[in-house]
């Protein structure tokens, strides 16, 4: 996609939610799309290949969490399952100030993050290949983030045992899901208040025929030591609320 198509496309989606990009802010979003387009051919960073596809379900989807943060102190990040960098990278473009961690576990994956914040010139991420499972114990991961990302990763159940030990009193996990998802979050929300995190506030989006939700969990005590469990027993035996 030429230069300018790109430019007006994004400027035209983000209008729909006031959100203004500097003109060095879109210069780096389209070098990220042509980074992710060249590298998609050789590995499948991403199903979504269409142009317009990738501005509003990659870019879009990720800056529209910007409404959500506007009133929160935010210095330390940490995207979980970040893929090819979304919404991690995107919020850090328009966010200089942020110290952002991106966790990943494939290595193709973190192969390509490495090249892409090499070509953006973004300063303060660090790129890590390893499980939440493991960071979610350690200290200086454990309870040490002001934000935490994890978009598309897991089912609720899983996703929340993820997150949650990551996110420091006080600060915030940023659920991404859509409207219909909303009540089967409801029905595990027992699970974030176990984990020590409660239930603050939803958002709605609409854009393009897509319909977005964004649930903003507030972390408002220690989450119990024996979370998370081991690498791969969240997703084998995810805890059910009923039971606790």
């Amino acid at each position: 996609m030429e230069r300018y198509k790109f430019e007006k496309s994004l400027k035209d989606k983000l209008f729909n939610f006031n959100i203004n990009l500097t003109q060095s802010e879109i210069d780096l979003f389209y070098t990220y799309y042509e980074i992710l387009v060249f590298w998609n051919k050789k590995f499948n960073l991403t199903a979504i290949e269409d142009e317009q596809e990738i501005i509003l379900k990659h870019f879009v989807d990720s800056l529209i969490l910007k409404l959500t943060i506007e009133n929160e102190e935010l210095e330390k990040v940490i995207d979980i399952g970040t893929g090819a960098g979304f919404p991690g990278v995107p919020l850090k473009i328009i966010n200089q100030n942020w110290k952002l961690t991106l966790l990943e576990a494939q290595k193709k994956k973190v192969e390509f993050l490495k090249e892409l914040i090499k070509e953006l010139n973004l300063k303060d991420v660090e790129i890590l290949w390893d499980r939440a499972e493991n960071l979610g114990r350690m200290r200086g991961f454990r309870e040490n983030f002001d934000l935490v990302l994890a978009r598309g990763v897991a089912k609720p159940e899983i996703v929340l045992e993820y997150a949650v030990p990551f996110v420091k009193i006080n600060k915030i996990y940023l659920a991404q899901t859509t409207p219909k998802s909303i009540d089967h979050w409801k029905e595990v929300s027992k699970i974030s208040e176990m984990l020590g995190a409660k239930w603050e506030k939803e958002y709605y989006f609409s854009f393009d025929d897509n319909n977005r939700a964004v649930i903003k969990f507030r972390k408002i005590r220690s989450t119990p030591e024996k979370y998370p469990r081991k690498p791969g027993i969240p997703e084998k035996r995810p805890l059910d609320p009923s039971k606790l």
